[in-house]
């Protein structure tokens, strides 16, 4: 696909492709994008392409707004568990990280108002949030959560950072629609992020922000933007190139076809070689399963006995800004063919009989 994209932006000569780009993103990439997305099941709302934003994938996404909306010394709250690498990219950047708790739904909104009126508890400048198929647990937030996570950050001033990388990739049911879609406030308080790193391809590092126009412009007008141009422009073009020729749409049809096969395969291996040893929930959507052991197996000890069953995880502690969930660990079957799933999963039940 890239390379027939590759050939159409290139095919006249013209030197668009390798100038730098205008500061919002490319243009023609912008409204495709605009008019792709607008047309998911996903998204039940219209897109404008003055709502988005392109980007250089969602680290440096995340990495961005951080620089613009926080200093150092602010807290920032984030879900538990969270996607295990964030807390690095927010204490680059000198901000205290505290959990909020989650239960099946995703983040519980009784435990965010009870810390927002906690005074012993720092404000937040920003809540960062995996919404939709969180990274690792595979929950969804209801849309009513999504509601009232808008009306909480106008209430208390704070921004909030909707992680939504999964929102495309669903196996049943679509998700409910990003929680920027939600934000009817004149200045914006959210700004949804996703990437075709999970739709197309993660070297592409290409991605976009949906937010209030008036986020947008800052954006658009920050200093690394008018320094250095439209970020990942070459690449925005190729990507213009995919969607323009109905690519995006088929790929994504592919994915959602395999990686629900692999779900279902990883399920059926779990039930039929952990049993009742494990809780979890078969996730509808993006990369990961969250396994949690029902008995005293702490999950960073036994992974170097699955290790030497020659598998690998990543243990719950990882994802916790406090160092919970001992007993879970996190799964990515996206990579894998069934077949693989299925003996990774036997290793590790192997391990865990061995660690007994």
């Amino acid at each position: 696909m890239l390379r027939r994209a590759t050939d159409i932006v290139l095919a006249d000569g013209a030197p668009i492709p390798l100038q730098y780009g205008a500061t919002q993103g490319y243009g023609p990439l912008l409204h495709s994008l605009a008019e792709f997305l607008s047309a998911q099941d996903s998204y039940t709302s219209p897109v404008s392409p003055q709502e988005l934003f392109l980007t250089a994938g969602a680290s440096q996404a995340i990495d961005h707004t951080t620089t613009l909306f926080t200093q150092t010394g602010d807290t920032v709250f984030v879900e538990e568990p969270t996607y295990y690498l964030i807390q690095s990219i927010f204490e680059d950047h000198g901000l205290k990280v505290v959990g909020v708790p989650t239960d099946n739904d995703g983040l519980r909104m009784d435990a965010l108002e009870a810390m927002l009126a906690d005074r012993s508890v720092q404000a937040p400048k920003m809540l960062y949030i995996i919404p939709t198929y969180q990274n690792p647990s595979g929950s969804v937030l209801p849309a009513d959560r999504r509601s009232k996570l808008v009306e909480l950050a106008q209430q208390h001033g704070f921004l909030v950072l909707a992680d939504e990388v999964y929102n495309l990739l669903y196996y049943g049911k679509p998700p409910p629609p990003p929680i920027a879609s939600f934000d009817t406030s004149e200045d914006g308080c959210i700004i949804s992020l996703s990437s075709f790193s999970k739709i197309l391809g993660p070297g592409l590092r290409t991605g976009w922000l949906q937010a209030r126009p008036p986020l947008i412009q800052r954006f658009a007008t920050a200093g690394l933007t008018i320094s250095g141009g439209g970020l990942n422009h070459f690449t925005s073009t190729l990507v213009h190139a995919v969607l323009e020729q109905g690519m995006l749409e088929d790929n994504i049809a592919i994915l959602r076809s395999t990686y629900g096969e692999r779900v279902s395969a990883m399920s059926a291996a779990v039930r039929k070689h952990l049993g009742d040893a494990v809780d979890f929930t078969a996730p509808g959507g993006g990369y990961f399963f969250w396994l949690t052991f029902n008995d005293s197996t702490n999950t960073d000890a036994l992974l170097r006995i699955a290790q030497e069953h020659g598998v690998n995880y990543r243990p719950g502690t990882a994802f916790s800004a406090q160092g919970a969930f001992t007993n879970a660990i996190r799964l990515a079957f996206a990579l894998y063919e069934p077949d693989m799933l299925a003996e990774g999963i036997r290793r590790i039940a192997e391990a865990h009989k061995t660690s007994q």
